[in-house]
């Protein structure tokens, strides 16, 4: 359901019209692509496991087309691994819930706020397909799988002309884990795991897709 999702995003990001102009012009669509990959650490909202860690990849698709208001949206593809650090001693009284690892992956819409030199905040939000790897005390159910929803917020720190930094937040939520066991209700439990991300981002900003536009 999400991969779906991802390619119908694409055919509508890349399918924004071009707003008229009042002279005949051929018009070029440039493309905005930004790849890159850094560090996690998520609380995955078990109790007793604590913080986690895993290389996370994003990639964002900028068309810059349609009215000026909309050259800031796009779309963002991320994974994230989240695997490392493992389960943390338990305390007494707590559950005996611990997850082992949690991989995400999806896209969503993802809109910039250009009004700084290098500074560059923006908000997101994604539609994930969430695998995940857990302890829960019945041996033949140590694996899940589930769609969640994730918004999430940050900002790039331009450092050169096509390399930046970039700090970024999300919060996954992920509903009816262990449904129809008996180690919970019927319905199931919700989870909502929440980390920060640290990485850096390469700006491919001359991509030229689909040729000059002839206008009427």
């Amino acid at each position: 359901m999400c991969s779906k999702f991802v390619l119908a995003a694409l055919f509508v990001v890349a399918a924004m019209p071009v707003l008229s102009q009042s002279s005949s012009a051929a018009i070029e669509s440039v493309w905005r692509v930004d790849a890159g990959g850094g560090v996690s650490a998520y609380h995955d909202d078990f109790y007793g496991t604590g913080i986690m860690e895993g290389p996370t990849a994003w990639v964002d698709l900028y068309p810059n087309r349609g009215p000026k208001f909309l050259h800031p949206l796009g779309l963002d593809m991320e994974g994230h691994f989240i695997t490392f650090g493992g389960p943390q001693p338990q305390l007494a009284g707590q559950s005996t819930f611990t997850t082992t690892r949690e991989l995400t992956y999806g896209g969503g819409p993802i809109y910039e706020w250009r009004h700084f030199k290098r500074f560059t905040p923006y908000a997101k939000f994604l539609w994930e397909q969430g695998n995940i790897d857990f302890n829960a005390g019945i041996p033949s159910y140590t694996h899940d799988n589930r769609s969640d929803w994730a918004p999430g917020a940050g900002f790039e720190y331009r450092m050169m002309r096509h390399i930046s930094i970039r700090a970024d937040y999300e919060k996954q939520y992920w509903q009816r884990l262990f449904e129809d066991h008996a180690i919970t209700t019927p319905t199931g439990i919700a989870i909502e795991p929440r980390g920060v991300t640290l990485g850096a981002s390469y700006e491919f900003d001359r991509l030229h897709f689909g040729g000059p536009i002839k206008e009427k």
